[in-house]
This record gives C-alpha cells, structure tokens and sequence, in this order.
C-alpha cells in the first residue's frame, strides 16, 4: 500500500481537477486508472493537525488545542503510545512500515517516525531549503534517515523521497509493504526545482508551476517503479493533499478560500485512489470523504484494526467505491481551527465548520471572543464558491446545523487533552 501526500497542493492545481496551466501527465492517469473524489477533504487547513488526523484517523481536536492551530501555539507533540499511528498499526499487521518525506508531527522534541511504527524513515520534520536540506530561519540541517543526520547535498529533497521510496519497493524482502511518502512540494520555499544554485525566492505562480510539475514527475518516477516490479496490479495507492493551496499563488478554483481557512479552499483537496481489479477505473466519486476515511480504508485493506477505546473517525471506503453500499446520506464532518497563544494563556477558537449533504455551517470568531461569532450556511450543491450566504432564509437548517456542530464540540471537549502548551523534553 502506497499513501502520496503532496504538500500544500491546491484542489485546482492538478490537470484531471481543471488546472490549465501546470502539466500533471502522471497524476491525470493515475485518476483515469482510478477513482477521483471531488469532495475529497483533509482533516485541517494546516499542515501538522492535518497529518496527525490522517496517520491517526482520528480528529486533531482529540489532540489538544495545540493540535487546533500551528502558529503561536507551542510546537504540536504527538504522543506514539497515546495516539497510535498507521504505521504502528500496519506494522503490527505485518507489514513492513516506511515512512518518506516531512514528518512533521513530533516538532518540539524531534521524535523519529520510527517512534511511530515506521521501520524505516527518511525526511524531515519542517520545511527546508529543498537544495541544501537546511532550515532557511536557523540554518539547521533538517533531513534524516532513521534519526541521524543524513544529506545529499544539491539534490531535490522530493527526488531523494522517491528514490528512497523506489528502493524500498524493489527490497527483496517480499512481505507487503505499506509506504507513507509525504513530499514535501509546493510547499515553501519556492524554489525553481531546475535551479539547484538559486536561493529560495518569492511566491511566484511561475515558480509553483515548476515545483507541481516536479512533484508529478516524482509521482511518476514510483509508480513506475510498481510496474516494473510487478506490483502496480495489487498496490492500493492513494494520493491527495494535505490542505489546501497557500493564497496568492495556488489555484483552489472554483473554490473559495485557501489554506489557513476553513472555507472549501483550505480543506477540499485532490484526492485519487487506485486499486486494479479492486477500485473502478475512471470514475468521479462525488459524496464528501475526509482524510480519516483514508486511514480506516488502508487499515481494513491491510487486516488492522485501532485500539477498541480509541476507533477511526473515518470509514473503509472500499465498499463505498466499489458500489456495494453507501455512505450514510445524512453523515457529518467536522472543523475547527484555533487561534493558540501559550504565552498570553490564549486558547480561542477561529473557525469551526460542519459539513452535512449539499450543506455547510460555517462559524467564524471574533478574535478575542468566542461568544461571539458571524454564522454562514452554504447549499454546496449550488454554490460550491461560497458567495450565498443563506442562513437568514433556511432557519431550520440553520439551527440543525449549530446544533450538529455543538454536539460534535461536547464529544471533543470529553476526549481530547486539556490547554497545555507540549514541553520540551530535557537531555539526560
């Protein structure tokens, strides 16, 4: 099983989504080989919360409020033995365990992804020059194997993943292999992935072109190397995003918003799965689906289970695609992003969202009142931009929808860890 997390790649920036200006052979066949889902979503619009969701398959808002914002809220921790992984769990299922690319959730105190259950890892934790592999505010060496210290100094951090990954694919050991391989692109810095000697530059659509075109040839590249192994008929493989386009660069069209944001730009994300002789080939799936579902999907394929008092969120798609059921017609998702200052002791919420059918109940927070808020109500179906505004003429709706959405608040508020900034761990 293969699981491909662009990063930062907006919902209109892949050709097979609509994009007119950035080639996408690789990903556009990928979604013709497979199912495309048109209203695919990451859990969060930022990166961390959003990729413990999908390693987990649980809610960020079970992690914490640190867990609900990324800036100002203290480096986001999460625990190995608290919130098992997919990692852990396809390692317990047999599977030999790989993780690719950004890490990213383990900041403060760089745990490893081998912590996780991933017997192997190569990546890094944040985003670093994509050439010399170092944090352009610190000028700390960011890029590891298993831990320590590891470079290939002027190569494309994207290509030394995919390479790794290739490697991993083509290992002689033939038990099934489950590959977590999180690229770090578009990500920023923007950088022309034809210019190793040029220094990360401004956000420049030009630039973000070239670095989604490299993204697709590194796609490619492992996908490829399933075929010439043997195994692209029998690999699940899974790709999507982890929030959406960053703002004034990406093309989140014909959405509103972009990451950061709660609104369909920052959390409807391209999503495509293929599986020969398993999934449909060619289809759109339109019914709304969320990173959570991704983690259920790949852990039932592979015989794994969560822990009884800690279930997904998320549901095995595999009957849904394949038609033989459907997905509850009245079935929520759910939103919330905090604004966290651990210094002012200020734990605010900013947006929270709930997404029912065609509906969708948007709040947005004053900023230093969360009794007070601006209410919105979308009919997607109709208005997949944002721009109607119908909450003064659909009242009822309206109060189901608040009412789903504060219900969902008092579970979160039961299971997740209370206000408390993570801390960093002392050296022995």
């Amino acid at each position: 099983m293969l699981v491909i997390l662009a990063d930062d790649l907006g919902y209109g920036d892949v050709g097979c989504y609509g994009c007119p200006d950035i080639q996408t052979p690789r990903m556009d066949e990928l979604a013709h080989q497979g199912v495309r889902c048109t209203s695919g979503y990451a859990a969060f619009p930022v990166c961390s919360p959003s990729r413990a969701a999908l390693l987990t398959g649980r809610y960020p808002a079970r992690f914490g409020p640190t867990y609900e914002d990324y800036y100002g809220g203290g480096a986001p921790e999460l625990d190995p033995v608290e919130h098992p992984t997919i990692g852990r769990l396809m390692q317990e299922a047999g599977y030999r365990t790989a993780c690719f690319g950004k890490w990213n959730v383990s900041n403060l105190n760089r745990r490893r992804a081998n912590d996780f259950g991933f017997d192997t890892w190569v990546g890094l934790h944040l985003n670093h020059d994509y050439y010399t592999h170092k944090l352009l505010r610190t000028g700390e060496h960011d890029l590891y194997r298993d831990g320590e210290p590891f470079d290939r100094p002027g190569v494309w951090s994207d290509t030394i993943f995919a390479d790794e990954a290739i490697s991993f694919i083509g290992n002689e050991d033939r038990r099934p292999f489950f590959i977590y391989l999180a690229f770090q692109a578009p990500h920023s810095p923007y950088q022309d992935p034809t210019q190793p000697l040029d220094p990360p530059g401004k956000k420049s659509r030009q630039t973000l072109v070239k670095m989604i075109e490299r993204l697709d040839i590194e796609i490619g590249r492992v996908l490829e190397a399933l075929e010439d192994h043997g195994m692209a008929d029998n690999t699940l493989v899974i790709m999507t995003s982890d929030n959406g386009g960053a703002q004034e660069v990406a093309r989140n069209h014909p959405l509103s918003g972009a990451k950061q944001m709660l609104q369909e730009g920052g959390i409807r994300v391209p999503l495509i799965l293929r599986w020969p002789g398993v999934l449909p080939a060619g289809q759109a799936f339109t019914d709304a689906v969320n990173a959570m579902d991704l983690t259920a999907t790949v852990a039932a394929a592979g015989h794994a289970s969560p822990p009884e008092q800690k279930p997904f969120d998320g549901v095995d798609l595999r009957p849904v695609l394949t038609g033989k059921a459907t997905l509850p017609a009245k079935r929520p998702l759910f939103f919330r992003r905090r604004s966290v200052a651990v210094r002012q002791n200020q734990n605010l919420i900013r947006q929270s969202a709930v997404r029912q059918g065609d509906w969708k109940y948007l709040r947005t927070y004053q900023k230093q009142d969360n009794s007070k808020y601006k209410a919105a109500l979308y009919n997607l179906r109709d208005d997949l931009a944002e721009q109607r505004n119908v909450a003064e003429t659909e009242g009822e709706t309206l109060r189901m929808m608040s009412m789903l959405l504060e219900q969902w608040e008092v579970e979160m508020s039961q299971t997740a860890i209370p206000f408390a900034p993570a801390q960093r761990e002392s050296k022995p």
